[in-house]
């Protein structure tokens, strides 16, 4: 997956304007590929917590249905 914050310019631009000391190229796409990689796991564990709750919350419509 691949994660991107914008050119490396507009980055280092951004953390001028906030007096922090810039970020090499390099650096910066290790940091990317990083958080990347985060996001990924997290995506992934959202989406499973989702499907296992899924046919509950499916069974629990249904038997709304039937009793009424």
């Amino acid at each position: 997956m691949k994660v991107s914050w914008g050119r490396p310019v507009k980055v280092n631009n951004f953390l001028t304007t906030l007096n922090i000391t810039l970020i090499a190229y390099r650096n910066l796409k290790k940091m990317e590929a990083r958080a990347g990689e985060t996001i990924k796991k997290i995506s992934t564990v959202a989406e499973l917590r989702h499907l296992t709750r899924l046919p509950l919350m499916l069974m629990r419509k249904k038997w709304s249905k039937c009793k009424t």
